[in-house]
């Protein structure tokens, strides 16, 4: 016989642990197999899994009043269309929703996206993803909405798409200044974020003159082209005839790719120079043809830096990417916060959730100093308040901890907390794991007062 377990208990063991369960057969999980799919709504937070069973793998979990289309499997269990598959989920987790009707206000017009967002089937977050939209795209939409789903046009289907990233045209945003410009040496092209896996925006001639920003990430620099931002490969700009101003940028001879976790991108090629950012296994960085014994000058935030060779190789390494980053769909109350991915919007819920102390979450910034987790959208900073004190030390300690000891479920890729990096590629001990990082400056800079999360990407 199934026995129920305690809210609390079935909420923390259903959603962080994901340890086996069995609950009873509530009204819903009694009711006679369904042939059609029906709407349904979370009363929970619950996993979702890969066969009607708890000894099956937990393929997501599914918020609290999310909906999804199921149908019973007679055995306590509904079978549901999650992420694009097919999943599970215990019956007395959910409960049948009306579906919501599609309205119509006769308002078809042009939109712009606010940010890269994704294009589904249907309106809902589990439907298939038929294309993903970068920041700036043009979108007709039809006049039909369905909560806050709007439903598109796209390349003559009807398509749906979250209405919180479409704004009229002349409400898009202004534009960034172009500080200098610059000659394009070879044929680029344009990514809509500063990743080599961003999606393209376009691509430029040889010779094709851009207006730089003079922000500058990884191995991009920011331009603006007629009416849109785009991101090009800093090595195949020439500022030379931009004036006495204009700012000379290192050429590229060839690119590399990072081939271990992470690889310190240093000021000079000394050993114990100052290490200014950290790139993760995949990143793609532009060399100059300079080398020492150990390490390779790369082009990096539009300055020739310096990287340890034997972790560079010319071909990609297997399993390596860097798509945009794909906001996670809900209103997490922040820009900054609603532009990071999936996996970063169930860490801020299970943080507010847990740790109410916490006020402040940041999320994506359009270029960071020390890495592109941030621009990527799958960066976090948990910003402890009074930090100074013993008891804000203890409750970045309590943070860091349940991070670490959840990290699978949560999609955690590594942490920084009080000038320490904890890696799960590295090692995930929670008492030893812990690496001394070099002195960044400032308490900010050495996250001192907040602890920084990077989880993975959504693949």
């Amino acid at each position: 016989m199934h026995q129920r377990a305690t809210g609390t208990t079935r909420k923390v063991v259903a959603v962080v642990t994901g340890v086996a369960l069995s609950f009873g057969l509530g009204d819903l999980a009694r009711a006679s197999i369904a042939d059609a799919a029906v709407p349904y709504v979370a009363t929970d937070a619950v996993n979702v899994r890969s066969g009607p069973g708890t000894s099956y793998k937990v393929i997501g979990v599914l918020a609290h009043g999310k909906t999804i289309s199921g149908s019973s499997t007679g055995n306590g269990w509904v079978k549901v269309t999650f992420q694009g598959t097919t999943g599970y989920v215990w019956g007395d987790y959910l409960k049948e929703s009306a579906p919501v009707p599609a309205t119509t206000n006769d308002k078809a017009a042009t939109k712009i996206t606010t940010a890269d967002v994704n294009v589904r089937k249907a309106p809902d977050l589990d439907s298939t993803i038929v294309k993903a939209l970068a920041k700036g795209s043009t979108v007709a939409t039809t006049g039909t909405m369905s909560e806050r789903w709007a439903q598109v046009r796209i390349n003559g289907a009807l398509c749906w798409m979250s209405s919180r990233y479409l704004a009229d045209p002349d409400s898009h945003a202004t534009l960034p200044t172009v500080a200098y410009t610059a000659k394009t040496t070879a044929e680029l092209a344009m990514r809509s974020s500063p990743q080599i896996g961003a999606s393209s925006l376009g691509s430029l001639k040889a010779g094709s003159t851009v207006g730089l920003t003079g922000t500058h990430s990884g191995s991009y620099s920011q331009i603006v082209r007629g009416d849109a931002v785009a991101w090009l490969l800093t090595g195949y700009l020439d500022t030379s005839r931009s004036g006495p101003t204009a700012p000379a940028l290192p050429t590229a001879v060839g690119k590399r790719y990072v081939t271990v976790d992470e690889v310190n991108i240093r000021s000079t090629s000394a050993g114990n120079s100052r290490v200014v950012d950290t790139v993760q296994y995949g990143t793609v960085l532009l060399i100059t043809g300079k080398t020492t014994s150990s390490r390779t000058e790369v082009i990096f935030g539009g300055s020739a830096r310096w990287a340890y060779t034997a972790y560079l190789s010319k071909s990609r390494p297997n399993g390596a990417s860097d798509p945009a980053p794909t906001p996670g769909g809900d209103d997490l109350g922040s820009s900054s916060l609603n532009k990071t991915n999936a996996y970063a919007h169930v860490v801020v819920k299970k943080i507010r959730a847990g740790f109410p102390a916490i006020k402040t979450i940041y999320g994506w910034r359009m270029s960071s100093a020390y890495s592109s987790d941030h621009p990527a959208g799958r960066a976090l900073d948990i910003m402890i308040p009074s930090y100074k004190s013993s008891s804000a030390k203890a409750l970045g300690d309590r943070i860091a901890r349940y991070l670490q000891d959840n990290y699978k479920a949560l999609h955690v890729h590594y942490l920084i907390w009080r000038q320490r990096q904890w890696n799960v590629e590295r090692n995930t001990n929670v008492t030893t794991g812990w690496r001394k990082m070099s002195d960044r400056g400032s308490d900010t800079d050495n996250h001192m007062n907040h602890v920084h999360v990077t989880v993975y990407d959504v693949k």
